[in-house]
């Protein structure tokens, strides 16, 4: 089956800035290296001036993009919120 890419937009949910908010994030990033290393993992990062992440994924199906973003213990924990775009690449570089 063909991978489609698809956004997940991470955004503050209420639970962040609460106590234990740095070692939830750490938790994310954790997840996030783990996905990488499973190839679904394009590219993952967030804006300098506002609070919001996006994690770019190469995935079978749309509800596998969803679990991912539901298994995100950020996510699950409701310290950020995840919204999911499909995403066709139109130009990407080789490097």
């Amino acid at each position: 089956m063909e991978k489609q890419s698809f956004v997940i937009m991470l955004r503050p949910a209420p639970a962040y800035g609460e106590d234990g908010t740095e070692e939830i994030v750490s938790q994310h990033f954790k997840y996030l290296q783990s996905l990488q290393a499973s190839g679904e993992l394009r590219m993952a990062g967030r804006f300098n001036d506002v609070l919001i992440g996006l994690a770019l994924v190469d995935c079978a199906s749309r509800e596998r993009a969803e679990e991912i973003a539901k298994n995100d213990p950020a996510v699950k924990a409701k310290v950020f919120h995840a919204e999911i775009y499909p995403w066709r690449i139109a130009l990407e570089s080789e490097s």
